[in-house]
């Protein structure tokens, strides 16, 4: 039997959604059927009625002609507004399927960061970004100052409590917004799919003034009374020569102008559609009731950000239509309109200018909220985390956020001082390496304010230091095992100060011989547990394990399990306390018929 799902559950509400507006898509396009028809005859109409007058020239026909015109303006208007609620359902709709396909499994439409990778110190040891990644999962940003904001909050997780707190709220009322979050989403994908689309970036260099000389305003607005007195005097004496002669003097006027105008054109033209698309998000944002004081901030620099953008959009927009020759001609012949079009742009440049980073910077921290917000919605059964003032990590079924929760295996976990270091042995793919990135992957989600997968969950925020998987650099010449040693080092560094951290490690010095990874483990171990940071270490050395009794209460030893039943590998995926006691390297090599049993006798 199919599986019945419930409308209340995520995967319910996005279902029912993704219903209604398949249904009001189909609606539409019948309508959108329906006018085509309707214009083609209002067109034969209107043509049949002005033949008919031109046949007889009856002003009757012509009258009907006329009337037969309007008509098919009005239905060419109303056309193009089907064809726009059309393509917004369709993008509602992909958002609304995009939902469901990433809570089954699936991939998201939106960006993977893969763009960040090089970004980290080493290698991304929490799989933070690229394909399926958390950065992948989690992010509904579409614009470049939305998805860098959302990778910084991944890569620089704040450790302040009362800015933590405030994400938490901020966060919480961004998940009960779905309707907006939509309309957001809606707007920049709309607008940044566009073949024409250019984002609008803010350059490292200072403004250019050109037309501050008061001369400038003297010729815009002499010449064209100039032209316009001069042309009604040419239409009604039949000279020509003084509009010739005033028409040349303002054409040559704006030709001077080009060079400037055309490195003015170069910061705004094609810009149009992403400022009306920020102004349309920030207006949207504005009404919105929000508390709390990140929001609020927000929302008072939306207020002034709607109304600068949709300025700027119409300045980018008479930009644009400067490519047209006719417009071009007739805009500078009669009204030189190059210059009033410069001195609005530096008239807004002037009252804005340095304001105008800081409003794509709040659209772009929106995004980021939104995307926490939607993770927040779509996971109900995750919490939000509780903060504590000791250096302590406590959570109740905790599990990895990426793992669908039909596979998923939750652990409970309380890391503090003493003992602040934990030692995990365990056999291959027994959940060692999952453990770890799943204590990472949750912290870093709390420290951004989202909720973490698992039914309680109370730490000390504190930074993340890790060193799960190598790789060698060409780049700089070293190997995988100097790549390791140079990631060591710099979490003893940070782990030196008196903050403490969440370091996590697994199967250190895998890249020299086994006395020599023993002897330098058992070192590391020890000059880890001088540092007052909590310290996760997976590693297949058993004989580590001998270091609990010897450190004092500072080292504790967990364990994963796997065992053979039926010719079966099992694992349960369940940490507990102690030390390993199975193996299976030896027996997955024969059961993949890589080694023969009797090739294992010494």
């Amino acid at each position: 039997m199919p599986e019945i799902m419930e409308v209340n559950s995520p995967v319910g509400f996005y279902a029912e959604r993704l219903h209604k507006l398949q249904s009001k898509t189909k609606k539409i396009s019948q309508k959108i059927g329906l006018f085509s028809w309707l214009r083609l005859v209002s067109f034969l109409l209107m043509a049949g009625m002005f033949y008919l007058f031109t046949a007889s020239t009856d002003t009757i026909y012509l009258i009907a002609s006329g009337m037969f015109f309007i008509l098919l303006v009005g239905l060419i208007v109303s056309h193009q507004k089907l064809y726009t609620q059309r393509e917004h359902f369709l993008l509602l709709s992909e958002i609304n399927q995009n939902e469901n396909d990433v809570l089954s499994g699936g991939t998201s439409i939106f960006d993977t960061g893969k763009a960040y990778i090089s970004q980290l110190p080493f290698a991304d040891d929490l799989d933070l970004f690229g394909e399926f990644s958390l950065f992948h999962y989690v992010n509904r940003c579409t614009t470049g100052y939305g998805k860098d904001l959302f990778a910084e909050s991944l890569l620089h997780t704040p450790t302040e409590i009362n800015r933590i707190q405030n994400l938490q709220m901020a966060i919480r009322q961004m998940s009960e917004k779905t309707d907006f979050n939509q309309e957001v989403m809606v707007a920049l994908l709309g607008v940044y799919r566009r073949k024409d689309f250019k984002e609008f970036v803010i350059s490292d260099e200072e403004p250019m003034w050109f037309f501050k000389q008061y001369y400038y305003k003297i010729a815009a607005y002499v010449l064209p009374l100039l032209v316009i007195a001069s042309f009604i005097y040419y239409l009604t004496s039949g000279n020509i020569s003084l509009f010739l002669l005033n028409g040349s003097v303002a054409f040559l006027t704006a030709f001077a102008q080009a060079k400037k105008m055309a490195l003015l054109s170069e910061e705004m033209s094609g810009f149009s559609h992403a400022f009306h698309a920020y102004y349309k998000v920030l207006e949207k944002f504005e009404s919105q009731d929000v508390s709390g004081e990140i929001l609020t901030e927000m929302k008072k620099v939306a207020a002034e950000a709607k109304n600068g953008f949709k300025q700027l959009a119409k300045i980018s927009e008479w930009f644009d239509r400067r490519a047209n020759i006719l417009w071009y001609a007739l805009g500078n012949l009669f009204f030189m309109h190059d210059l009033h079009l410069a001195f609005g742009y530096e008239k807004w440049k002037y009252k804005y200018h340095s304001k105008i980073e800081d409003w794509l910077i709040t659209t772009g921290r929106l995004e980021m909220l939104i995307s926490y917000g939607v993770f927040r919605f779509n996971h109900p059964d995750f919490v939000t985390p509780t903060l504590s003032s000791d250096p302590e990590l406590f959570a109740s079924d905790l599990g990895h956020p990426l793992i669908p929760s039909s596979k998923r295996v939750s652990n409970t976990v309380h890391l503090q001082i003493d003992p602040r270091l934990v030692l995990v042995t365990g056999s291959n793919m027994s959940g060692k390496s999952t453990w770890l990135r799943t204590l990472g992957v949750n912290v870093l989600l709390a420290q951004a304010g989202a909720p973490v997968c698992a039914n309680a969950f109370r730490w000390k925020p504190m930074p993340v230091l890790s060193s799960l998987r190598q790789s060698d650099s060409l780049h700089e010449n070293t190997s995988l095992f100097m790549n390791e040693l140079k990631q060591l080092k710099a979490i003893l560094d940070r782990a030196a100060s008196a903050e403490p951290c969440l370091i996590l490690l697994d199967e250190v010095l895998r890249g020299t011989n086994s006395e020599d990874k023993y002897t330098g483990s058992y070192a590391l171990i020890h000059r880890l547990t001088q540092y007052n940071s909590l310290i996760v270490m997976a590693s297949h050395d058993l004989k580590l394990s001998l270091l609990e009794k010897q450190l004092n209460g500072k080292v504790v030893n967990h364990c994963f399990e796997s065992k053979i039943e039926n010719g079966q590998l099992l694992f349960d995926y369940t940490i507990r306390k102690g030390i390993a006691a199975n193996r299976n390297a030896t027996w997955l090599m024969q059961d993949m018929g890589i080694i023969k049993k009797d090739d294992t006798s010494v």
